[in-house]
């Protein structure tokens, strides 16, 4: 196999900026909350940030970047435009060895045709507001997804939001039957859906019968499989077919593969300073063991280590070599 995981998500910059409190009331922004704009107000925002820091973002697309840190060869399954912000997209992957190949967009602000854009908004209390557009991110169709290229890849990693997605959920079901047709394991991550949604509802059974690997945290893994709060998830779930990797903050994770569990320690030891991307990173570590055959013990270690190293900056890429991190544990 070429690849060791092919991802398919949203293309998305994170705009990362302190504001004092009064930035947020002139453009009329709840604080602590997501604000969909459209491009041009975003835009505007954008340029009284001068000394913004500009991160490459989106779940998968994250999970993807830390695949290739660890050294593993991945790719990248997801839209952007021409514009400044899908170069500077691009350009991390072009730099990181990541295979992008789908063609960009021409941008038209006018009608919010632009790269996916999320300005993060930080007070003096530390609080994040966030401000963004979707874009392009989620026009994806089936004619953008290549059998030959899902087809040389051990992993399909797929972010849960793009099937929620009514512009992309064909696209993702095609990428996964591709996948099945040519035992490719299909992993999803569950990040951010809103159960309650009936678009979520709609989508959660071929999560079920398609993952052969499930990565998310405990709230989301009990509203997947309908596990109420007071029974034991490895108990509820029977996961001789399917491999979970249960995240529980700095309670570390549980993994459960084939009929046993692993409880792997959480190895952060540093202030956090932001929590963003630590799931986009643990799944990363894990699914880079899981396409290298590494034991389930290692491979949620791998995780833990990897999510460890970006609570200790903002933004969900790591800013080292995951791999001079981890070599001890894939030398073991």
């Amino acid at each position: 196999m070429r690849y060791d995981v092919i991802g398919i998500g949203r293309a998305f910059m994170d705009v990362i900026a302190y504001v004092p409190d009064e930035f947020l009331r002139k453009y009329n922004l709840k604080k602590g909350q997501g604000n969909e704009l459209k491009v041009g107000t975003l835009r505007e925002i954008r340029e009284l940030l001068p000394d913004a820091q500009l991160i490459p973002g989106g779940a998968a697309a994250n999970t993807i970047a830390g695949i290739s840190s660890l050294g593993g060869k991945a790719g990248f399954i997801g839209k952007a435009c021409s514009d400044n912000m899908g170069k500077t997209f691009r350009e991390y992957y072009d730099n990181n060895n990541v295979d992008f190949p789908i063609k960009e967009f021409t941008p038209f602000p006018e009608i919010n045709r632009a790269t996916g854009r999320c300005l993060v908004l930080v007070t003096p209390d530390i609080d994040r507001t966030f401000a963004f557009t979707l874009g392009v991110c989620e026009d994806i169709s089936p004619a953008d997804i290549d059998e030959n290229f899902i087809k040389q890849a051990k992993i399909l990693f797929v972010e849960g939001q793009m099937l929620v997605s009514q512009t992309a959920r064909s696209a993702v079901k095609t990428a996964i039957t591709f996948a099945k047709q040519h035992n490719v394991k299909v992993a999803f991550n569950m990040h951010d859906l809103n159960f309650g949604e009936e678009r979520v509802k709609e989508v959660i059974g071929i999560i079920r019968s398609t993952a052969d690997i499930l990565i998310g945290n405990r709230h989301e893994i009990r509203n997947c499989f309908e596990i109420g709060d007071d029974e034991d998830i490895e108990k509820a779930i029977s996961h001789d077919h399917q491999t979970l990797a249960v995240t529980k903050g700095s309670k570390g994770a549980t993994i459960l593969h084939k009929g046993q569990s692993w409880d792997i320690p959480s190895v952060n030891k540093d202030k956090v300073i932001d929590s963003t991307g630590a799931g986009d990173q643990f799944a990363a570590g894990f699914l880079y063991g899981y396409a290298k055959g590494l034991p389930m013990d290692v491979c949620g270690l791998l995780g833990a280590t990897s999510a460890a190293e970006v609570l200790k900056h903002w933004g969900g890429r790591p800013e080292v070599k995951l791999s001079e991190l981890v070599g001890r544990l894939i030398a073991a």
